[in-house]
């Protein structure tokens, strides 16, 4: 369960938000809703170690994760993971996707060789529905909606807890955005983790979010969103 308690973060004198407190449990999506610009993004880069509050703190299973005193529990930390909303970011355009998941396996410690290294790929490649051909591509010549397949494999590498989607799917149609967030649902909740999804689409954090948290005016809200 991921936990953040009395949050507050500014910028100079511009406040994002303040008093924030919010519960993830495991394996629950969870929305934060709101118009673009208001701070969804900037906590969950709280989350993620990225930008530090000034005030608060946010707990993981109980433990201390972050606090405006104390730094980022990096090992902890990467029980969280973040798929952006530009997933071509994400990638190196200079090399072919299966070079990155290779790097992570190996800087990570993910597998003990090669061979086990490609068991868990193609593992990976099944659970997002993509075919282990694509791996040989550059990031410029597969589709926006395969990208974004990619990015959460290789989120899934680290079996997180927690994977937030930031706007993640507001760059693709309207049928991709629901097979993407389909398969993000199936994936974390037979693992057992929770999902995270920021974004200003009211409708779809309704649909398919079991709680919702609404920003306004530097303040997260809870709404009952029972079904």
């Amino acid at each position: 369960m991921i936990r953040g308690e009395n949050l507050k973060k500014t910028f100079g004198d511009q406040l994002v938000f303040e008093n924030v407190s919010f519960v993830i449990p495991d394996g629950e999506i969870v929305g934060f809703y709101g118009s673009s610009g208001i701070g969804k993004s900037t906590l969950a880069k709280v989350l993620c170690g990225i930008k530090k509050p000034d005030e608060g703190a946010v707990y993981l299973d109980d433990e201390l994760l972050y606090s405006a005193n104390t730094p980022y529990d990096r090992k902890k930390g990467l029980q969280i993971q973040m798929v952006y909303q530009q997933p071509y970011a994400s990638l190196d355009h200079s090399q072919k996707l299966i070079k990155g998941f290779y790097e992570l396996i190996r800087y990570h410690h993910f597998a003990a060789n090669k061979s086990e290294a490609d068991r868990l790929i193609r593992e990976l490649m099944d659970e997002v529905g993509l075919n282990m051909e694509i791996l040989n591509h550059l990031p410029h010549q597969i589709s926006g909606g395969e990208a974004q397949r990619i990015a959460i494999a290789r989120c899934l590498l680290f079996k997180p807890k927690l994977l937030i989607l930031d706007e993640a799917t507001s760059m693709l149609d309207v049928s991709t955005q629901a097979n993407v967030l389909a398969l993000v649902r199936r994936v974390m909740k037979k693992h057992g983790g929770s999902v995270l999804l920021i974004s200003h689409d009211r409708e779809l954090v309704e649909y398919l979010c079991d709680r919702i948290y609404v920003f306004e005016q530097c303040h997260l809200k809870y709404k009952d969103n029972a079904k």
